[in-house]
């Protein structure tokens, strides 16, 4: 008799050795759950999918999770392949024409170094003739894509992790528009790099964190939340560690002089991520770089998520992605 419109959907993060999963079943975040699924190694290696059946054939067993078959479903655009570039526009080209306009230039006055690529554009400032393009390769989206739709699922929207990652940290009240912000997003074996000042996404930056996997132990509990311990040498990883924080100290130099000769610099670096050693990388940057750190922990994210924990963030912010 009655027809209302569902309001649940799903949001996917897919890394190298888990899936992780919120199911928005409402509007209220406490009606939010959120689910962990391991993987075994070889499935996803560095964000590319390696084994297409495996991992459908867990996309489908856990159908019951993302709430039944047709669920719409978003996910990221793995940071492997995200590009970042700025271009300039005629000045009447604003709004929803700059996407139209970057599809049109794409191989003339605007090149990538891949072919059909996926591309979203961001305009900060709008008539000061610039804005920014954001592009991956359509391989890899395609590919998870048409998983989801064998499962089968809906796919709904794709996002990138540093626009979602910036969505709940402007949520929270935790950025100065006066500043500029490294944020740094750890997981296991990834470090992903973004510098964000005056609404604008200035800089993107992926990189390895060289640990083999079978060194990590995972353990899904009663609640469906995976926990990792480390089983290698705790001295090799704390100094894979070390190399990511000097190569943003590295970064950081970069942007301040080669970027804008010595006039900005980087106010502030934010921690954030699924590293379990997230409060040891906070101590090796307090220790390491004269810069205040702001590390994104349970606390601060359970003041206005209470059902969620800090490893959730990027797909807090996938959640609340208009579409």
């Amino acid at each position: 008799m009655f027809n209302f419109k569902k309001k649940t959907h799903v949001a996917l993060e897919l890394n190298d050795y888990l899936l992780r999963v919120l199911v928005k079943k409402g509007e209220q975040p406490a009606q939010w759950e959120t689910y962990e699924i391991l993987l075994a190694k070889g499935i996803v290696q560095d964000g590319m999918i390696l084994d297409e059946v495996a991992l459908f054939k867990i996309l489908k067993e856990h159908l019951a999770l993302f709430g039944g078959k047709k669920q719409p479903v978003r996910t990221f655009v793995p940071d492997t392949s995200v590009l970042l570039k700025t271009f300039e526009h005629p000045e009447d080209v604003v709004g929803d024409k700059l996407k139209a306009y970057v599809q049109m230039e794409l191989g003339r006055t605007i090149h990538l170094p891949f072919h059909e690529p996926l591309v979203d554009v961001y305009d900060p400032v709008e008539g000061d003739g610039q804005a920014t393009m954001f592009a991956a390769p359509s391989e890899e989206v395609t590919k998870f894509v048409g998983l989801l739709l064998d499962t089968p699922l809906t796919p709904e929207a794709v996002d990138i992790r540093a626009l979602c990652n910036l969505r709940v940290l402007e949520h929270l009240k935790k950025l100065d528009e006066h500043k500029t912000y490294m944020l740094t997003n750890w997981s296991i074996n990834e470090l992903s790099v973004c510098i964000y000042s005056n609404g604008q996404i200035e800089f993107l930056r992926f990189q390895t964190i060289d640990t083999d996997l079978t060194n990590w132990h995972g353990v899904v509990d009663s609640q469906r939340e995976a926990h990792f311990t480390y089983n290698g040498a705790e001295d090799e990883y704390r100094m894979l560690i070390l190399d990511r924080v000097l190569e943003l100290d590295r970064i950081m130099n970069f942007f301040r002089f080669s970027l804008h000769k010595g006039e900005r610099t980087i106010d502030e670096i934010i921690v954030m991520g699924d590293n379990p050693w997230l409060s040891l990388i906070r101590e090796l940057l307090v220790e390491s770089l004269p810069v205040p750190i702001m590390i994104v922990d349970d606390q601060m994210i359970q003041q206005f998520y209470p059902t969620m924990k800090a490893k959730h963030v990027s797909l807090i912010g996938l959640a609340l992605k208009e579409v």
